[in-house]
């Protein structure tokens, strides 16, 4: 099935760590986890504990019956708060900890950026397609931070965010990428 995003595959070492870290966490492996997640930033619980839940996600699922509508299992999370609170430094230890994890600044970055655009190649002259943060986080985490800094760049997300997935039709060359970040 061509929808599923691959997931990374354990190894005996990595088992071996779960179990250890199962037994000197006695129950309370959330709550290590919690405290895990940039623990330069004294306290915000809740705020590393939605990043934290946001980090695994969800299952996607499947409505039966004839138009097999699929659910997305993505979170999407909007962290607000009083400048000063280290949402930034929270928001890039969840995109370092992330498989597939993409930080990018909302003062910073373009439509192109976020999403994906056609570039021509100064070599062959052919057009190609150019991955942007969203794209590129497939399967992982996206994280924007500084939303509100970015007035026009909110409609290209609307798509990635919904339909998982970003349209690009430029320069002749028409593709649907995905973005199940």
């Amino acid at each position: 099935e061509p929808d599923v995003v691959e997931k990374p595959s354990l190894t005996p070492s990595d088992l071996e760590f779960v179990v250890r870290f199962t037994e000197e966490c006695a129950g309370e492996q959330f709550k290590q986890l919690v405290h895990s997640l940039c623990p330069t930033i004294y306290g915000q619980e809740m705020v590393k504990a939605g990043l934290i839940l946001s980090l695994f996600g969800g299952v996607r699922k499947n409505l039966g019956g004839e138009g097999d509508v699929p659910l997305r299992g993505t979170i999407h999370s909007l962290v607000v708060g009083d400048p000063g609170l280290g949402k930034s430094q929270m928001l890039k230890a969840v995109s370092s900890v992330a498989p597939r994890g993409m930080y990018v600044s909302g003062r910073s970055v373009s439509k192109a950026g976020l999403t994906a655009t056609v570039m021509k190649d100064p070599g062959t002259g052919g057009h190609t397609f150019e991955a942007g943060a969203m794209v590129l986080s497939d399967g992982g985490v996206c994280c924007v931070d500084e939303f509100d800094k970015m007035p026009n760049e909110h409609k290209a997300l609307l798509e990635a965010m919904e339909q998982q997935s970003v349209s690009v039709a430029k320069a002749g060359l028409t593709a649907t990428l995905p973005s199940r970040a």
